[in-house]
């Protein structure tokens, strides 16, 4: 007679609490607001984020880290002055993994306005941070999933940002996936319903944080291939 064995653990699912948790919108005080040119933003911190997220999984039940490199573009001035250049973006990837759950994962961008040490350590953990709050929007609405992935407040350029430096960002990371110029602004037009040239830096930045989430999945298709 074979002795006997212990069974192998079942995997825990996900409590019914926690799913209520996630159907549930923000509540008010949960939620952020700051003004900027085009009126109030309202917008998740980060901070609040992984509050949340261990209130509604448990501390010891999901887990977040950064997939790949922390990628750092230039971009190039065109010689004029601003009060908040952008000389460069920060890309991360972070995937959040949740018992009982599928993963997830997604795509935050930070701006760099000065060539320091701080500056460039701020935009690196706005990155990351932003990735972060991104990938814990897919569980659901208690989570973010109901605000704009524009609007997260802390993480994205205010209006004294130079947008041009962005439009060109837009641009290139495009090109970068394969579109050419008329194509991309094809696509900003319909996507946000004006054109290319008059986009605000909010949304010039939402640009680039979803044409970098498309260039991050098309190259770790390629990679898998």
């Amino acid at each position: 007679m074979a002795a006997d064995r212990p069974d192998a653990p079942r995997p825990r699912r996900l409590s019914t609490a926690a799913k209520r948790k996630l159907r549930q919108p923000l509540a008010p005080e949960h939620v952020s607001e700051r003004e900027t040119g085009d009126g109030p933003v309202r917008y998740l911190e980060g901070w609040r984020a992984i509050q949340l997220a261990n209130a509604t999984f448990g501390e010891d039940r999901w887990g977040a880290e950064v997939v790949g490199e922390v990628a750092y573009r230039p971009i190039p001035q065109t010689g004029r002055r601003s009060a908040t250049p952008v000389l460069g973006i920060y890309t991360a990837t972070v995937g959040v993994t949740v018992e009982g759950c599928g993963a997830h994962s997604d795509v935050g961008t930070g701006v760099v306005d000065e060539q320091t040490a701080d500056a460039h350590a701020t935009a690196y953990k706005a990155a990351v941070t932003d990735a972060l709050k991104r990938a814990l929007r897919h569980f659901g609405a208690g989570l973010g999933n109901e605000l704009s992935a524009s609007l997260d407040g802390d993480d994205v350029p205010g209006p004294a940002v130079e947008v041009e430096p962005l439009r060109r960002e837009v641009l290139a990371i495009a090109e970068r996936a394969g579109s050419d110029e008329a194509r991309t602004r094809e696509w900003v037009a319909e996507k946000y319903g004006c054109p290319l040239d008059e986009l605000d830096a909010r949304r010039l930045q939402d640009a680039v944080t979803r044409l970098a989430r498309g260039l991050d999945r098309r190259n770790g298709h390629a990679q898998a291939a």
